[in-house]
């Protein structure tokens, strides 16, 4: 295993969106500028923009690039490097509440890369010091002491009331965007406000009913505005993954993408929707990861590039790194950690989950939450579950329809909504 660097723990996306909200909503940030220092900045010249924009903050002065550029000259701060990111980062707006949440990941990572230094500190002295080996004990320990303190406000864990009051303000700061990423569906979107950080989303349904469909709708319709998606496929080939995307934005039968009979005319179609999309800040593994895996590679995608949704494709085929267990126990605690996951990274994580045969031994064929496959834990982690139904008439046919049953919603009312399906071209709607 490779040892982490200082370089790992940053988050360019997490510095840049401070530095681009500061001048458009520096009333509903007085908070995070009280409380984040400059130093927690990764780049020095951010980290000096930072310190000014607090200090006028302080002094009651008006935060705009041609302020701080005064404040920072007044000072023989005006650097290059500093003049680079007042003109390329402060004039590009960045919400309010999405910059208090990348607030959290600064100082996090400012913290872990203090925690990294205290460790190779520690272990100098447990190699050079020269008195025995417990004197060399107690000296690396008194050497971890000096990070030992209380760091709970500046990592935003416990917040006394006025932070509270601040993160809400921000919240609700006139002008801020709101944190609910669109769905390709507005009508969910209705009823569940969109995808949230730090919210677990599961779509659940029988094999056929469209799960997987609906997760990479989600997936590309994302990516196709500049949300930055990472996907994990447990039962598809990332050729497949990227054959379901093109066919959604192409329209292209499906059939023939995946038995590798495109014509022409199909592939023609494929080109220009590949032309016009450009590069899509979507990233895709197919690789037979654990739990853990799952979220090293997370952890390390979002603080080097930034993550707004995570798919996890699906449940019931991701296993834990810990042996001997129930089946019922390591889906729970998938479940579990994957809520985890969500509320750590302050993303969505939208996840597909199994449905038992239960439905189709009833006369109401509707699924329910009770149905999703090898544990409730899943119903209680998820802030919303959304069933796949399929009606079909009177003598068995299906009506080329599929309802989104929202079973469960933390955050509003349950509700359904009737989609056109499809799937052969990986479409719902």
């Amino acid at each position: 295993m490779t040892e982490t660097t200082e370089l790992e723990l940053r988050s360019d996306p997490a510095e840049q969106a401070l530095i681009g909200a500061v001048a458009f909503h520096p009333d509903a940030l007085a908070g995070v500028l009280a409380s984040l220092p400059g130093s927690d900045f990764y780049t020095p010249a951010r980290g000096v923009v930072w310190d000014a924009c607090r200090q006028l903050s302080a002094d009651r002065v008006p935060i705009d690039p041609v302020s701080v550029a005064r404040h920072l000259t007044a000072q023989d701060g005006w650097t290059p490097a500093v003049q680079r990111v007042v003109r390329a980062e402060m004039t590009s707006a960045s919400s309010a509440v999405h910059a208090v949440a990348q607030a959290r990941v600064v100082a996090d990572l400012a913290r872990r890369r203090e925690l990294l230094r205290a460790f190779n500190r520690a272990r100098t002295v447990a190699a050079d010091h020269p008195g025995s080996a417990s004197d060399a004990k107690a000296a690396a320990l008194a050497t971890l002491d000096e990070i030992s303190g209380d760091d709970d406000q500046r990592t935003g864990g416990t917040l006394g009331w006025s932070d509270l009051w601040d993160e809400f303000e921000a919240a609700h700061a006139p002008g801020g965007s709101a944190p609910g990423l669109p769905t390709p569906w507005y009508e969910l979107d209705e009823l569940i406000g969109g995808l949230y950080p730090g919210r677990l989303y599961t779509f659940g349904g029988r094999p056929g009913a469209g799960k997987s469909t609906a997760a990479l709708n989600i997936a590309a319709h994302a990516a196709e505005n500049a949300r930055r998606v990472l996907v994990f496929s447990k039962e598809m080939p990332t050729v497949d993954v990227t054959g379901r995307i093109l066919a959604r934005g192409a329209q292209v039968d499906l059939r023939s993408i995946n038995h590798r009979r495109l014509d022409d005319a199909a592939m023609a179609r494929i080109r220009t929707y590949v032309a016009k999309i450009g590069e899509l800040p979507i990233k895709v593994n197919a690789s037979q990861v654990s739990l853990g895996g799952i979220k090293t590679l997370a952890r390390a995608h979002h603080h080097r590039s930034g993550l707004d949704i995570l798919v996890v494709d699906y449940l019931q085929l991701i296993h834990t790194d810990t042996p001997s267990r129930t089946r019922e126990q390591e889906v729970a605690q998938v479940s579990r950690e994957l809520k985890a996951l969500a509320m750590e990274l302050g993303v969505a994580v939208v996840v597909p989950a199994q449905l038992n045969r239960g439905p189709a031994s009833r006369a109401d064929a509707r699924p329910t939450m009770s149905d999703l496959r090898d544990s409730g834990q899943i119903e209680q982690d998820s802030d919303a579950v959304v069933l796949l139904w399929h009606e079909t008439t009177a003598d068995g046919q299906p009506t080329g329809d599929v309802t989104f049953i929202v079973d469960k919603n933390r955050h509003g009312p349950r509700g359904e909504i009737k989609l056109r399906w499809h799937g052969g071209y990986g479409v719902i709607g």
